[in-house]
């Protein structure tokens, strides 16, 4: 053919819908695009809701329903149900993250608990009701626009409760605070302060991993109103796991980037500097420093004033007593679940709490079958982050929602760290940002099958 040769142009066969006519697009049957938006409508609703109830543990100084139920399982039972009709009319599988750890969580549980005579039978719903969070969220992650919507409500909400709880203790008005009845510290609506603490650090870093607001002005803004509330807490724990995954969130990110031999020098750095504070406080007497501390603030007094005395005590008492309870176990299936309190109890022991502690309560209360299950979930978590957090490997819509994806890992951290001092991995909140990391390790990787 000559370069002036033009080829005949060929019409393609009208489609379907060029030869649609008007009527059958404006007749009485409703179209389905707008149907779709109704249900994703619902979804991203009924989303807002659920993470809007997630501290709704104590609302208004009420006390928890039996069984330590509260507002959030109830909203959740909502969450379930709608999430399972939105995925039925795309004709979508529903996908169980965390389902094998959790499985195996129940079945410590159920073991140590016939074996105890049905103690903390009631413990393996709530087992059950944690991962419907994760799973609610993890599945509404497989539309990218939800997720959006879910991202903005963590941010949105975290913040208006944060704004909430630093009104109500500026102006001493304790139902909008939460604060402690026998101290200055805020708990919000969760009714433990430990509990607000991880909350908000929850909200911070989501925040910081999705670069959410956009502008780095309001950013900063929200970040040091979270940091604001986290500080009224009290929570000595949730300040050190805070600091610590600032730490790491900074390395995980030079790693990200390729620049290991930064990473390195800046992790040994860490390290030197945590290792020479420690030794430092432990040679040279501060308890004066607390003291003048204590008597300058009550905020101060409840925190870092409580780093020595009666509450370092009563940890150290609680931490000696369950590890002889292990060790006096007739069997190895565990006391049963939630059992820890009311043993210490029969026991008439000196102080009686909780174990205040995941990895010890998991193996006091479950017994060995407890600790493989919870060595799983950790690295079942510590697998997502690192498969959502390489470089490149989110789609870019999901790329554009979590910019900074190596932060959850960050987040994840604060969790493992806090459960030293706290029974933090059955938190709600905490099971509902796992779904967050599932969506994106399940819909938002390229090579996610």
């Amino acid at each position: 053919m000559s370069p002036t040769t033009k080829a005949p142009r060929v019409t393609p066969p009208p489609t379907a819908a060029a030869t649609a006519t008007p009527a059958a697009t404006t007749g009485a049957e409703p179209a389905p695009q707008p149907e779709l938006r109704r249900r994703r409508s619902l979804a991203g609703i009924v989303t807002v809701l659920g993470i809007a109830s997630l501290p709704m543990l104590m609302p208004f100084g009420m006390g928890p329903g039996p069984g330590n139920t509260g507002l959030p399982d109830a909203a959740l039972i909502v969450v379930t149900a709608v999430v399972l009709l939105w995925a039925g009319s795309r004709r979508q599988p529903i996908r169980w993250p965390f389902l094998i750890p959790t499985l195996l969580t129940i079945i410590a549980g159920g073991i140590a608990s016939i074996a105890n005579e049905g103690v903390g039978a009631l413990t393996l719903v709530k087992d059950l009701f944690v991962l419907l969070w994760a799973v609610s969220l993890a599945n509404l992650g497989r539309d990218p626009a939800l997720l959006r919507v879910a991202i903005k409500a963590w941010v949105w909400i975290g913040t208006f409760y944060a704004l909430v709880m630093i009104f109500g203790f500026v102006t001493g008005n304790d139902t909008l605070s939460g604060k402690q009845i026998d101290g200055e510290r805020a708990m919000f609506t969760f009714g433990d302060a430990n509990y607000a603490s991880n909350w908000f650090i929850c909200i911070f870093f989501i925040s910081r991993a999705c670069r959410f607001p956009e502008k780095n002005v309001h950013r900063y803004a929200v970040c040091g109103i979270l940091l604001v509330a986290e500080v009224l807490t009290g929570s000595n724990g949730g300040a050190l796991a805070l600091g610590c995954a600032i730490v790491l969130g900074h390395l995980f990110r030079l790693f990200r980037e390729g620049k290991v031999h930064q990473a390195l020098a800046t992790g040994t750095l860490a390290v030197f500097l945590g290792g020479g504070g420690v030794t430092l406080l432990s040679v040279v007497d501060i308890q004066p420093f607390l003291d003048r501390a204590s008597a300058a603030s009550p905020i101060l007094r409840d925190s870092i004033g409580r780093t020595t005395g009666e509450s370092t005590e009563s940890r150290s008492t609680v931490f000696g007593t369950t590890v002889r309870m292990m060790e006096e176990q007739p069997h190895p299936w565990g006391i049963g679940p939630g059992h820890t309190e009311k043993a210490m109890l029969v026991n008439q022991e000196t102080y009686v709490r909780e174990a205040h502690n995941d990895y010890i309560a998991a193996v006091l209360e479950r017994g060995f079958l407890g600790g493989i299950a919870l060595i799983v979930l950790i690295f079942v978590l510590l697998l997502k982050c690192t498969r959502v957090a390489r470089r490149d490997v989110l789609k870019p819509e999901y790329a554009r929602l979590v910019p900074r994806p190596e932060l959850f890992g960050a987040l994840v951290a604060v969790f493992l760290i806090s459960g030293l001092f706290y029974e933090t991995l059955h938190y709600r909140h905490g099971w509902a940002f796992f779904g967050l990391i599932a969506a994106l390790d399940l819909f938002g990787r390229r090579d996610a099958a």
